[in-house]
């Protein structure tokens, strides 16, 4: 009878026991449900051998695409009125997309995604990105965050290397770009460099900082000032597209494009830089410079400049190199070297040329005290000794009188004072230009050509190897080699060594002609004062009317020797010995042969006219090529 019940019941009330069954599923989910919201009067500290991500297990709780930002841990919590965020206190803790975000309290809107934190204020993401502050706002729908008041940043690189610390009092982080900039002033700090600037940004991902305006790079070797800047952290290589200027012990830099590497002191410089001395009267610029600081090395490409305005002298050319410590320079690819310490300016050309400061030094070794008498004052005298040149003659007691009031004897030899020996230890430094293949130069009052040239300021001597020509207003110089001699800007003399030949023209026909084993030319006031030639002389010669015309003759003369006597530039006497033989020949019986002696070659048409000038290509003609010498020339002087 029971069973019956039962199934008529069942069959009867199938709907609502259907509806108890629900009423009883939803109680049960409800309870599971109010078992998992957090305890907030219960304390959830995470163990301190552990990070909270190691601790808790996150779900990943999205609304569409937009991860939401979730409350991990709090001590208390706080509902306002009419306040649509809640507020929790006491070491708050918030998770978002792999980062925790800590706070001593916080706003925290659910709605909109988002909270605003206060107090010691914490972002760590991963173990390499580490933010700190007073304040922070966070929204977790553009994972745009701000942090205020003492901010720094500090990244850490997986690797550990070059870790970088960012502080400012205004920082925004895009984490969705992975870029963190300020706008109201801040400082980036690494291992090496300090770098300040009123705006910046940081990309940890890339590790590339840029700073804009009034940028200020701090290395212990330098200091670097700038408008605008990258800093690459991990090579520590600063970037600049803004006039920039590099100031450190050794001398100033001013560019506006390339790099510094602020570690090995390696840097390109474009744009026409400039690399200055401490002093500010050496300077190199170029198009390109390649310059290595720590060595004292620069190599330049395109348009090179090079000055040093002691030594006045200036070196140009498409490349070159310049070496700070030993003060030597390079140039080549139209290479041209200005020397103006001689008052009218030298220009010289060659394929190579060379700049090289020479040491020349004077230096007296210390010399022990002699005993002498008790009365005499020591420090007043020191033994004499002979002089490395007579411009340390000096402070000397010149007369026995003086010796025997000092207690010495008559006969003692003379004494240096400390003052004149401490003097007497001098060092200078004279500067050389050296030139190689294809030399051509000019100057108002010479100019030549020949295969190399040295010139030295020390002397003032300018030497010309291989096939030298030389030009002084209407004469040609020719030999194995020339050296001119300077004083004051002008020439004082000239030498002409083996295979010497002088041509004075007169006009397009007509000559004078000096051929000898050398030559000697003497000047006064810019005028030939004195001729000297030596061994196997030979000259043809057109002497002048009063007027200046010639006189119709030609005179022939040999010798072992001739010298010629000039007044204001003009023939005054002339005396050849010894056994010297002549000829004077009238212009009409003169033949063709007898107006050119043997190897006369002029070369007018590779003479340098102007200082632009000695950049053309000029080679002699076929014609002209002088034949191999005799091998008598081949001795010394």
């Amino acid at each position: 009878m029971f069973k019956k019940l039962i199934q008529y019941a069942l069959q009867r009330h199938r709907i609502p026991l259907t509806s108890v069954l629900c009423l009883v599923v939803l109680y049960v989910s409800a309870q599971t449900a109010l078992s998992t919201r957090p305890r907030l009067d219960i304390t959830q500290v995470p163990q301190k051998s552990q990070k909270p991500q190691d601790s808790v297990k996150h779900p990943s709780t999205a609304r569409g695409n937009v991860k939401v930002i979730e409350l991990v841990k709090a001590k208390r919590y706080k509902k306002r009125q009419n306040f649509e965020a809640s507020v929790w206190k006491d070491s708050v803790i918030f998770f978002h997309d792999g980062a925790f975000l800590y706070c001593d309290s916080a706003y925290f809107d659910e709605k909109r995604n988002s909270f605003e934190a206060f107090g010691n204020v914490r972002m760590e993401q991963g173990d390499t990105l580490f933010m700190n502050g007073k304040y922070m706002h966070y929204d977790g729908n553009t994972k745009l965050l701000k942090v205020r008041e003492n901010v720094n940043m500090e990244h850490l690189p997986q690797n550990k290397k070059n870790p970088v610390t960012l502080f400012t009092d205004s920082l925004n982080y895009e984490r969705g770009i992975d870029i963190g900039y300020y706008f109201d002033g801040g400082m980036l700090v690494d291992s090496l460099n300090e770098l300040t600037s009123f705006r910046g940004q940081y990309e940890p991902n890339i590790r590339i900082a840029t700073f804009k305006d009034s940028v200020i790079l701090k290395n212990p070797n330098f200091t670097l000032y700038s408008d605008k800047l990258k800093y690459n952290t991990n090579e520590k290589i600063a970037i600049f597209t803004t006039p920039t200027t590099i100031v450190s012990d050794s001398g100033i830099i001013r560019t506006s494009n390339g790099w510094y590497n602020t570690e090995t002191e390696k840097s390109l410089l474009l744009d026409q830089s400039t690399v200055m001395n401490k002093k500010g009267n050496r300077f190199l610029r170029g198009d390109s410079i390649v310059y290595y600081k720590t060595s004292g090395y620069g190599e330049v490409f395109g348009n090179m400049f090079l000055q040093d305005t002691v030594k006045k002298v200036i070196l140009t050319g498409n490349y070159g190199y310049y070496n700070d410590l030993d003060n030597s320079a390079l140039a080549t690819d139209s290479a041209c070297c200005i020397e103006y310490s001689q008052g009218d300016s030298l220009y010289i050309h060659a394929d190579t040329l060379r700049l090289l400061t020479i040491v020349d030094s004077v230096h007296i070794s210390p010399i022990k005290p002699v005993s002498m008498d008790p009365g005499i004052n020591s420090e007043l005298l020191i033994p004499d000794f002979p002089a490395i040149d007579s411009l340390h003659i000096i402070d000397r007691f010149q007369n026995d009188s003086a010796r025997v009031r000092m207690g010495l004897p008559a006969d003692t030899m003379p004494l240096y004072t400390v003052a004149a020996l401490q003097a007497a230890d001098t060092v200078k430094e004279f500067r050389m230009i050296k030139a190689y293949y294809g030399t051509r130069f000019y100057r108002s009052d010479m100019q030549g050509v020949c295969d190399s040239l040295q010139f030295s300021s020390k002397d003032s001597i300018i030497h010309m190897y291989r096939d030298p020509v030389l030009w002084n207003t209407n004469r040609q110089l020719s030999g194995d080699t020339i050296d001119i001699f300077m004083n004051d800007s002008a020439i004082d003399r000239m030498h002409v060594k083996q295979y010497s030949f002088s041509i004075e023209e007169k006009d397009s026909i007509h000559f004078n002609q000096l051929k000898s084993r050398s030559l000697k030319i003497f000047f006064e006031d810019k005028k030939v004062k004195r001729i000297l030639a030596e061994g196997n002389v030979e000259t043809i010669a057109f002497p002048e009317e009063r007027d200046g015309s010639l006189n119709g003759v030609l005179n022939w003369l040999e010798g072992s020797y001739l010298q010629v006597f000039m007044n204001t530039g003009k023939f005054e006497k002339l005396v050849v010995w010894p056994k010297p033989v002549g000829k004077t020949t009238p212009f009409h019986l003169v033949t063709e042969e007898q107006l050119r002696l043997k190897d006369f070659y002029l070369y007018d048409y590779i003479r340098p006219l102007n200082k632009d000038d000695i950049f053309r290509k000029a080679p002699k003609k076929a014609t002209d090529v002088r034949p191999k010498r005799p091998a008598v020339f081949d001795r010394e002087e």
